[in-house]
């Protein structure tokens, strides 16, 4: 990890977080929670637009878990493929 490199802190906590069977479980809940493997279509246009900013954030945390540990978030993936 280099010294006073913010992002490449980052990327050293992210990964410890997911070297962890409770840690990748954590992150697993928050993409679920973002809607991030589901529908997220709503007939109201503002429920809509508020699910989709929800979606966003989710898909923005999956590319951070797959940047910093790609390894570990294919495990996350097998040990949830139930849900």
């Amino acid at each position: 990890m280099t010294e006073n490199n913010p992002r490449s802190e980052e990327l050293h906590t992210i990964r410890m977080l997911m070297n962890t069977e409770n840690g990748r479980s954590f992150m697993f809940r928050c993409l679920q929670q973002c809607g991030t493997y589901g529908s997220i279509f709503d007939k109201d246009s503002l429920k809509h637009a508020y699910n989709s900013g929800f979606r966003d954030f989710g898909v923005w945390l999956e590319g951070e878990l797959k940047e910093a540990a790609n390894e570990s978030f294919l495990t996350m993936l097998r040990e949830n493929h139930d849900d």
